[in-house]
């Protein structure tokens, strides 16, 4: 066998080696994206869910505002409530259509930039659970008022006014928390616990694979 023939030979292979690896490399590529698709459907369907459910409660407090517009006590438990869930709304919905948006044969450093917006909009839904815990007051006023027609801002001066303290002791912490709670301090236990938790985890898990198939290629 001549020289030229041998090197066309292992041309020919080499090339037939490369097409295999490129063929081996995408199939791959696709396992792993419908991995991380899976990984994000439980996340995307709670969303989902808790999206309508806020759309629900809102609807209902506008109604309750609308006939109680004219009582100051009623009038801004409503709002503060509507005010809450709204934002809670807005922050599900963003998640969502972060979700929708990943194109999945698009390019890892493009998926993983999809993710991290998806990280820091989970970690703006935790924390604003401790927004909420300073107007824990406008849910008996308004359960009370629409379960026994009942006026409980009537009540002895002393709960109300001891109430009201609490809440307004408790405002800075709930600031404080409320800053903490982010992907920069991930790494405090706390932190990482109660992002992980409600939902953190989920895209955790889909960036881990990004990770591997980014790997993969290099």
């Amino acid at each position: 066998m001549e020289l030229s023939e041998f090197k066309m030979m292992w041309q020919e292979y080499d090339q037939k080696l490369e097409r295999s690896l490129k063929l081996n490399l995408h199939c791959l590529e696709m396992i792993k994206a419908q991995k991380i698709k899976s990984k994000l459907k439980p996340l995307l369907y709670s969303r989902v869910i808790e999206a309508i459910a806020h759309i629900l409660i809102i609807g209902w407090l506008l109604g309750f505002l609308s006939n109680n517009y004219t009582h100051f006590q009623f009038a801004i438990s409503a709002i503060a409530l509507i005010i809450f869930y709204g934002l809670s709304l807005i922050n599900c919905i963003k998640q969502v259509i972060t979700i929708k948006e990943i194109n999945y044969n698009e390019e890892i450093i493009i998926i993983q930039k999809k993710l991290s917006e998806l990280q820091s909009h989970a970690a703006n839904y935790v924390s604003l659970i401790f927004l909420c815990i300073p107007i824990y007051l406008a849910y008996p006023v308004i359960a009370f008022k629409v379960f026994g027609n009942f006026d409980i801002t009537a009540l002895n001066g002393d709960w109300w006014t001891a109430n009201l303290i609490f809440s307004l002791v408790i405002l800075p912490i709930c600031i404080w928390l409320y800053m903490q709670v982010s992907y920069i301090n991930i790494q405090k236990k706390w932190v990482k616990y109660l992002i992980e938790t409600l939902g953190g985890k989920t895209v955790r898990k889909a960036m881990e694979f990004t990770k591997e198939l980014d790997e993969m290629k290099q």
